[in-house]
């Protein structure tokens, strides 16, 4: 919370016992300038935001007590049980909103290089499958982030209006809940240019259902360092989708709910017994070998490794007529994701032949993978799952690589650590973040990102396995043979 923001509330929290027990000594008319002068400061200075709401209401009510000489507490028991209840409630809402939901700080990029980021829309001619008109074409929504040269820009407001009402109403609240987002700055400037040179180009693909950029943690720090990333949107199939006309494609719910079926949730059910039951590895695999390639994940999974090869065919393109002309490096190309977008990263890595390596960042390897081997080189990074969460992922790669593979798990963290959730939503009971600080585990993740793909798309020196020497936090194995023998 901002200094404005702690005083207000320290003065609702405390004045209401002061005046109760008349141990007031300056005079009424100067704590309530005081007053009055804090809460202008906040409003001008910090900016009204509605999880402030109780606090206002707590502060216009004590200087209305104060002007005209109330005693709070006053009257018989009952009067003063039900003042003393409305006053917790209120203080309890003071405190947890803000607290809650804060204008959060996002970590500062530590690379030599300034962010800037500029969208790009990609149309395709392949039919469009989440919608019913016949006649729609795939198209999609890069957000590029790449190293800039800064002049007069200005940063951007975090998150764009699709990814902001889309998450507004995949929760069923007002499009206008995220507005104080406004208050929070980003790293990230508006559409300056590009700087000089040509950039490896990374492209990243986000969770299911989740919003496509609220991964401001994770790929600032990454274009800090020299890279280009292409984050691509993947459309009614992430909170939302904002394009230049001003539409927004939320997430298709319909297509969802016929497709991720009771059939599906069966299969899973069935599956995670036998799983559970199996005495063996061979068991284990076998029990969940036909679910890891056809349950609904596999399908989002080839989908999405196809809206990666249609950027990835696109880059020549850019690379010639866009703002990107001759910045992008694309005999470097690396991919990455997270959850869904993390399977979809490894399934792009088998699909693709211009891709070089990628990284799984907690995403259950739905898919093809299950069949094959590893050719190039590969990084899982997975969250700290309960017990009662089965890990598919050692069997699902049970054939291995040819070559380099890592298999990381960060500790005492939680799904969405990867992400911003835990810097927007700072109570770890929902946030689904585990223990671990978010700072820590965001500048863990970011160091395993930049030393992978530093070796395998820019040869560079590179220490791995030292990450977890200072950073107990994570543990980290390579392995050049079967995960399971």
């Amino acid at each position: 919370m901002r200094i404005c923001e702690i005083l207000l509330l320290i003065i609702c929290t405390f004045l209401p016992f002061v005046i109760a027990l008349k141990a007031i000594r300056l005079k009424r008319k100067f704590i309530i300038i005081g007053m009055v002068c804090t809460l202008l400061l906040h409003l001008f200075l910090e900016g009204y935001r509605w999880q402030m709401v109780p606090v206002y209401i707590s502060i216009l009510i004590l200087i209305w007590c104060l002007y005209k000489g109330y005693s709070l507490f006053k009257g018989g028991l009952l009067k003063k049980a039900i003042s003393g209840l409305l006053l917790i409630i209120l203080l309890l809402l003071s405190w947890t909103l803000p607290y809650t939901l804060p204008v959060f700080q996002l970590p500062i990029p530590t690379g030599t290089f300034s962010v800037g980021s500029q969208y790009l829309h990609l149309k395709s001619n392949q039919d469009e499958i989440l919608t019913t008109n016949i006649n729609d074409k795939r198209e999609l929504m890069i957000k590029v982030w790449y190293p800039a040269q800064i002049k007069t820009e200005e940063t951007e407001s975090y998150l764009n209006e699709g990814d902001r009402i889309g998450f507004a109403v995949k929760y069923g609240l007002p499009k206008s809940v995220f507005n104080y987002l406004d208050q929070v700055k980003t790293n990230t400037y508006k559409n300056p240019k590009v700087k000089n040179g040509k950039f490896p180009v990374l492209i990243f693909s986000h969770g299911l259902y989740s919003k496509a950029s609220g991964y401001y943690a994770l790929l600032e720090e990454i274009v800090s360092h020299g890279y280009i990333v292409l984050n691509i949107n993947h459309t009614y199939e992430s909170t939302g989708a904002l394009f230049p006309d001003g539409r927004i494609r939320f997430f298709n719910k319909a297509y969802d709910q016929i497709h991720n079926n009771q059939n599906m949730a069966d299969r899973v059910w069935s599956s995670m017994e036998a799983f559970n039951k199996a005495t063996s590895a061979e068991e284990k695999h076998a029990s969940i070998k036909n679910l890891v390639r056809n349950y609904y994940g596999a399908e989002v999974t080839k989908r999405w490794s196809n809206d990666i090869s249609l950027v990835i065919d696109t880059l020549e393109y850019w690379n010639a007529n866009s703002f990107l002309t001759t910045h992008l490096d694309i005999s470097k190309i690396g991919v990455f994701g997270h959850s869904q977008g993390g399977s979809a990263a490894g399934q792009a890595v088998l699909d693709n032949k211009n891709i070089t390596a990628g990284m799984n960042i907690d995403g259950v390897q739905w898919g093809t993978m299950i069949d094959t081997m590893l050719t190039k080189p590969f990084a899982i990074l997975s969250s700290d799952w309960e017990s009662s969460h089965p890990n598919f992922n050692p069997h699902i790669f049970k054939n291995g690589s040819t070559t380099d593979f890592y298999n990381a798990k960060l500790l005492n963290s939680g799904h969405a650590s990867f992400m911003d959730i835990p810097l927007m939503i700072n109570w770890s009971l929902i946030n689904e973040s585990g223990t671990i600080d978010p700072i820590k585990s965001y500048e863990i993740t970011n160091t395993m990102v930049l030393q992978f793909f530093d070796k395998y798309l820019l040869n560079k020196p590179h220490h791995l396995l030292e990450i977890q020497e200072t950073n107990p936090e994570i543990d980290i194995e390579l392995i050049k043979t079967k995960i399971i023998q």
